[in-house]
């Protein structure tokens, strides 16, 4: 029992756990912030500077035949590499940081806001508090327009598809 015990205690020590969500589904902005934001930084800004979305395909400035074998050999584990490119891929198709700009202040960050007060019910996003559907919330939240509502419904469901 004894070395139960000890040997568990090293296996987590060596082989720390991520928070999972579902059967297989990792929180890609949790896995970015632990992995990537000390060299790379936020992952959004970061999308946005140095890579591009070429015909449905990213690219990086210094790798462009195969990012995903380069993000392979670079600190992410093999079934980690889509999700990861997929979650930098939405980010270069959203065109300004829309939500630091403009919920940060009363929200904090998306992933975290996401994380602590939404929740993906049969496909629709939900507010974990009231239950109440977030596309018509935001309908009547700080006078948005149907456009704004329309691109904040569908950025903050894409976020709590890559943290839920």
């Amino acid at each position: 029992m004894k070395y139960r015990i000890t040997i568990g205690l090293l296996w987590l020590l060596f082989f720390p756990i991520l928070p999972v969500v579902g059967a297989t589904d990792i929180d890609l902005h949790w896995l970015w912030e632990n992995r990537c934001t000390d060299c790379h930084g936020h992952a959004g800004e970061f999308s946005r500077q140095f890579l591009t979305d070429a015909n449905g395909e990213l690219q990086g400035r210094h790798h462009v035949d195969d990012l995903r074998l380069f993000m392979q050999n670079h600190y992410l584990n093999e079934d980690e590499v889509d999700a990861v490119y997929n979650m930098l891929l939405a980010q270069t198709r959203t065109p300004q940081a829309r939500f630091k700009n403009e919920c940060s202040r009363c929200h904090g960050s998306a992933a975290t806001f996401v994380r602590q007060s939404l929740k993906l019910r049969d496909g629709q996003l939900t507010s974990l508090q009231s239950g109440r559907s977030v596309r018509t919330f935001l309908a009547t939240h700080q006078d948005l327009e149907p456009n704004d509502v329309e691109f904040f419904a569908k950025q903050l469901t894409r976020i709590a598809n890559e943290v839920h």
